[in-house]
């Protein structure tokens, strides 16, 4: 009983600390590292913004433009992993499992709350990673001068990644000793914890 409170104690820090971090754009937890893996085997990370956790912390969501390389990934079999960082408490979380795509209605009703400069990231005339033969932001030449309204286009690259975490990894570092704790669940099940060689 005592070392199931201990895991539960260790785990309450890192599980706070995703739970409030889509709330706070300064949050050390706002800003993940995101991860997917293409055919030829090869890890693709880029910082995305954390928009939603659920209360257990089970599922994940980030907005993603639906030409990404990240999105051909996932179409291709790949999961999605996340990698978190605190500088103020020393505590890395990675956690992942299988991504998929939120409800058509979902994504659409998130992206008509986006105010204009929250659009910009699904806008581009190509898809990200396009080649071009000099620096360029890709929106239309007219985008400053465009209403709201005219960037609505944007909706059909728009899209909502749910992660639903199947394993997770937290490490504290200290320097009397770091500590780790891996968890495992299987879909719709509990956290199963286990402590681990840092």
């Amino acid at each position: 009983m005592r070392e199931r409170e201990n895991k539960f104690k260790f785990w309450q820090s890192p599980s706070n600390l995703l739970r409030s971090a889509p709330d706070n754009s300064d949050h050390p937890f706002a800003l993940p590292t995101f991860c997917t893996t293409g055919p030829e085997g090869v890890p693709r990370p880029r910082i995305v913004v954390l928009r939603a956790v659920d209360a257990a912390i089970t599922e994940l969501r980030c907005y993603t433009d639906r030409r990404s390389v990240k999105a051909e990934h996932l179409a291709a079999g790949s999961e999605g992993s996340y990698l978190f960082w605190d500088p103020d408490t020393s505590l890395q979380v990675m956690a992942g499992g299988p991504t998929h795509w939120a409800p058509e209605d979902e994504a659409r009703n998130a992206f008509r709350k986006l105010p204009k400069h929250g659009r910009k990231a699904y806008a581009t005339v190509s898809a990200p990673g396009t080649k071009v033969p000099h620096p360029t932001s890709g929106l239309p030449e007219d985008w400053d001068e465009r209403q709201v309204a005219d960037t609505d286009y944007a909706i059909h690259h728009f899209g909502i990644l749910i992660t639903r975490l199947r394993w997770a990894d937290v490490l504290h570092l200290d320097r009397q000793g770091n500590t780790r704790m891996t968890g495992s669940r299987s879909d719709g099940g509990d956290w199963y914890w286990e402590w681990a060689i840092p």
